[in-house]
Order: structure tokens, then C-alpha cells, then sequence
């Protein structure tokens, strides 16, 4: 059983040591306790998975400056279906100012075979407001950008543009990033609400933390930006593929032993 189990033991060190970097699988919404008190910076929620995601960094709070868990019933009187039991996340940035909130996708972002998701819910289109993808050096490797009346895709390795100006008071997007090898993989957004779209392509890169951005509005309350519903799934495919393909060369192994 020995010779059988140790080269095992040995193959399934490798696989681990492989994957080290994987991302922990978890969800993340406002409703989560975490954010009870508010949504405030170093305040880190889960819902499924603790350690999926760091502590979120937010400036400051101003007048100007604003966060807060809030339902998504303000942003329009036809809102999207955003909430999870009845709220958001909020964000306003008015009056030049510029709200921002970064959070990690732990331990250091993505392997092959993970996928990040998260909801983004807008309305009106002045100032700019949007979420940035950012690589394993901090690095802006995708930009999902709404403002000037249009929603454009920047920084990506393919899909730039604009991907329809169409408005509606009720807009969703979902966006998703599937880490399809160590060094990049394909983006997706699905639009929903009142207009219908679906975009895809591809950013070099390991994604590794987001941003979430919005300023210089004009304080309305159609002006917010509000986001939700974060997750990381699976465990890396390969990783889980090799592993069950070692653990039955072990089984086989020993099954032989016993004959």
C-alpha cells in the first residue's frame, strides 16, 4: 500500500502547489450581517465562503462622498431586480468628486477555471461611473465605463467600444470574468431591464481585485451607481480533474495489491 499511496501523496502535493493562488469560491451581498452597521471601509461581508473576498477600501465619506447599503428602489421609480433582501450597494460622487471602492478577489485573484461575477444597476448617464478589472500588479486589465449617454468597454485585449447607447431607466448589467488560462481570459456583459444586449471578449491578465467608481454627477438620485451579488466560483476545473484522476490511479493501485 505503501509504494501505491506515497508517489499519490507526492502527485496530489504537486496539484496543491499548483493551485495555491485559486481564489476561495464564496458569494457576497449587502444584506450580508457584516454590513448591518453600513457599508464602511475595512467592513467585510460574506454570505457563502468567508475569505473569498478582502475588506473593501472606500474613501472618505463627505458630503459630496457617499455609502451606504440602500434598496435599488431609488435609482428609478422602474427599478431592476438588484436587491437581495431589499437592498444594495449605493455609491453617489457629486460635484467633481469621485467615489471609489476597491475590494480583492482572495487570496490573489483567479485561476484557470474560476469565474468572478458581479451586478452593476444604473440610470441616469451623466458624470462617469463604472468598475474596473485590475490584474495581479494592481494594473487595469478591463473598464466597463457608463457616461457621455453611451456604456463602453476599455482596456480589454478585445471587445472595446461601445457596446449600445440605448437608454432605459432600469438598466442591469452583469458582468462576468472566466479565467480561462493563468494568463487571461473572456468577459462577458448581459444587459437587462428595459433593453435587452449581450457582449463578450477577452483581457490579458489574472483578475485579482475590482473598482468600483462614480463622480462628478450631478447629485440626483437617478445619479448613483449600485452594485451587488458578488461571486467566485468553482475550484479550479483542472485542478479538480487531475485530482480525481490521481485518487483513482490510487484506488486502482490498491485494488491490484489485493489480487
Amino acid at each position: 500500500m505503501k509504494n501505491v499511496l506515497y508517489p499519490t501523496l507526492i502527485a496530489l502535493g504537486s496539484v496543491f502547489a499548483v493551485s495555491a493562488h485559486a481564489a476561495t469560491p464564496g458569494t457576497d451581498n449587502a444584506s450580508a450581517s457584516a454590513y448591518s452597521g453600513g457599508w464602511t471601509d475595512g467592513t467585510d461581508g460574506s454570505i457563502t465562503g468567508p475569505g473569498a473576498y478582502g475588506v473593501w477600501f472606500l474613501n472618505t465619506d463627505t458630503a459630496d462622498i457617499v455609502h451606504e447599503i440602500d434598496t435599488v428602489d431609488s435609482l428609478s421609480d422602474n427599478p431592476p431586480n438588484l436587491n437581495t433582501s431589499g437592498v444594495s450597494f449605493r455609491m453617489e460622487g457629486k460635484n467633481g468628486q469621485e467615489a471609489t471602492a476597491y475590494r480583492f478577489i482572495d487570496p490573489a485573484g483567479l485561476d484557470a477555471g474560476q469565474s468572478f461575477s458581479v451586478q452593476l444597476a444604473v440610470n441616469y448617464r451623466n458624470g462617469f461611473k463604472g468598475i474596473d478589472l485590475r490584474g495581479s500588479s494592481d494594473e487595469n486589465i478591463f473598464n466597463f465605463n457608463i457616461g457621455g449617454d453611451d456604456y463602453v468597454v476599455n482596456n480589454a485585449t478585445t471587445g472595446n467600444g461601445s457596446i449600445g447607447d440605448t437608454y432605459s431607466d432600469d438598466t442591469l448589467f452583469t458582468l462576468q470574468f472566466d479565467q480561462t488560462t493563468v494568463s487571461g481570459g473572456n468577459w462577458s456583459i448581459t444587459r437587462s431591464g428595459g433593453v435587452s444586449d449581450f457582449d463578450t471578449g477577452t483581457y490579458t491578465g489574472v483578475a485579482r481585485s475590482i473598482k468600483l467608481y462614480v463622480g462628478s454627477t450631478e447629485g440626483n438620485p437617478q445619479d448613483a451607481l449600485f452594485a451587488n451579488n458578488l461571486s467566485t466560483v468553482p475550484e479550479p476545473e483542472e485542478s479538480a480533474a487531475i485530482f480525481a484522476g490521481l485518487m483513482l490511479v490510487a484506488i486502482l493501485g490498491l485494488r491490484r495489491r489485493k489480487v
